[in-house]
């Protein structure tokens, strides 16, 4: 029969749409939101500037729980979503780890004051583009909705 002689179904006719099928529906969820992507991109950036301006350049360090805080951030949106949801469900865990990087940022930027890590222009840089991943940070940990 072609399509023409069918009966509509009074569910399309409603506007009421078929579920997606089992493969998109998994697929759709594995896409990041916009503060979940956040988090992620600071914790990018915070592991760029420690290999490039603690391990290369050795002017400005940031502490190992930032390091950690920021592999966790990068890492955890990659791997499988069944894996990670057995500890805890991913957004949680993001937002946990974007306010702890908003935390040691704000423990980094009064250490860094109060010591005077801006003695060189590249030292002032990465300090920057840091303090700037945590703000990232704490901006995408504010938006994700648990």
């Amino acid at each position: 029969m072609t399509d023409e002689f069918q009966t509509p179904n009074p569910e399309e006719e409603k506007g009421i749409a078929e579920p997606l099928p089992e493969k998109e529906s998994a697929k759709n969820t594995t896409d990041f939101t916009s503060g979940e992507g956040l988090v992620a991109l600071a914790g990018i950036v915070i592991l760029a500037v420690w290999i490039i301006f603690d391990v290369i350049v050795q002017d400005y360090g940031v502490t190992t729980l930032a390091i950690v805080l920021a592999l966790l951030a990068a890492v955890l949106p990659r791997m499988k979503r069944e894996d990670v949801e057995k500890i805890q469900r991913l957004p949680i865990l993001m937002k946990v780890i974007g306010y702890g990087l908003v935390a040691v940022g704000i423990v980094e930027v009064i250490n860094d004051i109060s010591h005077g890590f801006y003695d060189n222009a590249l030292g002032v840089i990465g300090a920057l583009v840091a303090y700037a991943a945590y703000a990232m940070a704490f901006m995408g940990a504010r938006s994700i909705k648990t």
